[in-house]
């Protein structure tokens, strides 16, 4: 691995956040998860009267309807930020006039993609973070957090996380679009992973492609571990299975790029 490639993709990546996204970005962001909250806590108090059907515990293993919904929210967050930013990566090179000069410089994909993740990461963390005191008083309850279990789940997740923007990033390249691509792709997570309600609500036809989207998975895992305490053992057959999944999405992803950046340059050209 290039560790000077890493290096300068965080460091510019880094100054980018800072300098070209104020705090009105930050706080965009957080009125996604705000709203969903609310949205279910208006739904759980007026129009389900805080009852809930036998099958929601059958299905979740949990009665706490708010601590699911908040949760699976702030998972979303996650995923639209790290997903979103990472896949954009080229395409917004493309965009100011600088992906030629990056493919003519000592361009290593795993390591200028893994910068992006990481920066990602790190600023998405504080919003998360941020956005779990706000929730505290809509019915957060995270009394019965397994560390260990939830620690591992958030690193299989990114690992999650990664792959699906791999995917999305070759889309947007090929076709010069992000407006379209991600928020098709972001509307049909929220609506079949298991955001917030149980995947088994669905139509079975839909149950069975959200068992081939990381990110269905990857929800069960941070609830598992946030909500119910479950630790690495009760989890392993998961946990397997996400990286499984996000491993080939990631071999799909690099070498589908490679073609997409050849592609986008030959479009450049003429």
């Amino acid at each position: 691995m290039d560790l000077s490639v890493l290096k300068e993709t965080l460091k510019k990546n880094l100054l980018t956040q800072l300098r070209a996204y104020p705090m009105s970005f930050l706080v965009g962001n957080l009125l996604t998860g705000f709203y969903t909250a609310l949205g279910a806590w208006l739904t759980y108090k007026l129009l389900f009267e805080e009852k809930l059907s036998s099958s929601f515990f059958e299905y979740t293993g949990t009665k706490d309807y708010m601590s699911f919904v908040i949760v699976g929210s702030l998972t979303y967050v996650f995923v639209v930020r790290t997903c979103l930013n990472v896949s954009r990566s080229l395409i917004t090179e493309l965009r100011e006039g600088t992906l030629e000069s990056l493919m003519l410089a000592p361009f290593r994909r795993v390591e200028y993609f893994l910068g992006n993740m990481m920066v990602q990461t790190v600023t998405t963390s504080v919003e998360v973070l941020v956005a779990i005191i706000i929730a505290i008083p809509f019915g957060l309850r995270l009394n019965h957090v397994n560390v260990l279990g939830f620690t591992v789940a958030f690193i299989v997740s990114l690992y999650a996380f990664f792959g699906v923007s791999m995917i999305l990033g070759c889309i947007m390249l090929f076709t010069r679009d992000t407006y379209i691509s991600q928020n098709t792709l972001f509307a049909f997570i929220f609506l079949i992973c298991g955001i917030t309600f149980p995947v088994q609500y669905l139509p079975q036809w839909l149950v069975v492609i959200a068992r081939f989207i990381p990110i269905t998975q990857v929800v069960k895992l941070i609830r598992n571990s946030t909500l119910q305490g479950m630790g690495l053992g009760e989890q392993i057959e998961i946990i397997v299975y996400v990286l499984i999944l996000s491993s080939i999405y990631i071999v799909i992803g690099f070498i589908l790029m490679k073609k997409s950046e050849e592609i986008a340059l030959e479009k450049i050209n003429g």
